[in-house]
């Protein structure tokens, strides 16, 4: 299947659950494998895959980030409830920095996004005194692991604006707080499933929608073990 326009990756998404942004495991569907290379980075919002991803983001059809076990991909609002209920730690943010299961870093950054509501790449850096040549490693680890346990995601993109407030240079993801950026109807589906339950649904969805992947293999890749 090729996806021309951005309603058809859409529709595409919520009729698979959940969907990689590129090779997540042979046979599993990912948007790099069902769009034609000359497609990508043509800058049109409605033929460009590379701008249907923080547009699907910005306009809450989809979540996309690093949320399938680290790994760039886009959920639809029916599979959404299900990884947060099963991706999501229990307990606040403070409970687990008080028992030593997040990092430093992750702490940091997190901080960040109690002060500012839609930091974006360049800001979090700078707030963390890192530059993309220098300490930013670190930095990307700490925002893949907090995508991951659906503490933060993609809301989107931004560019940087000039003395007359006018845009250039490349866009960068903007990112939100999972609680500020879902919809309330998504999260309060969680809190009715249990972790069981979720992990259960995620690989069943994702078994029937690929081709010859091992429920094992999934569930490590997804990180659901």
């Amino acid at each position: 299947m090729i996806l021309n326009t951005y309603e058809d990756f859409i529709e595409r998404v919520n009729q698979l659950g959940y969907m990689s942004f590129s090779n997540l495991l042979p046979g599993f569907p990912s948007l790099d494998r069902e769009t034609r290379p000359e497609q990508w980075h043509t800058g049109d919002p409605e033929t460009d895959p590379w701008q249907w991803k923080d547009r699907a983001a910005n306009e809450r059809k989809l979540a996309f980030g690093c949320l399938l076990g680290g790994h760039k991909g886009f959920i639809s609002e029916s599979l959404y409830p299900y990884f947060y209920a099963a991706c999501h730690p229990r307990g606040a943010m403070e409970e687990r920095w008080a028992e030593g299961a997040i990092s430093y870093t992750e702490w940091q950054i997190w901080q960040i996004f109690c002060q500012n509501g839609e930091p974006d790449t360049r800001e979090i850096r700078r707030l963390m005194g890192v530059t993309k040549k220098q300490g930013a490693n670190k930095v990307d680890i700490a925002m893949k692991e907090l995508q991951r346990t659906f503490y933060i995601t993609v809301s989107g993109n931004r560019r940087k604006l000039n003395r007359r407030g006018e845009p250039y240079g490349w866009a960068v993801n903007t990112y939100m707080k999972v609680t500020d950026w879902a919809p309330e109807s998504w999260l309060a589906k969680a809190d009715k499933i249990s972790r069981e339950e979720a992990v259960a649904r995620i690989l069943d969805v994702g078994i029937s929608i690929s081709n010859s992947v091992e429920r094992k293999e999934l569930a490590r890749v997804l990180k659901l073990r």
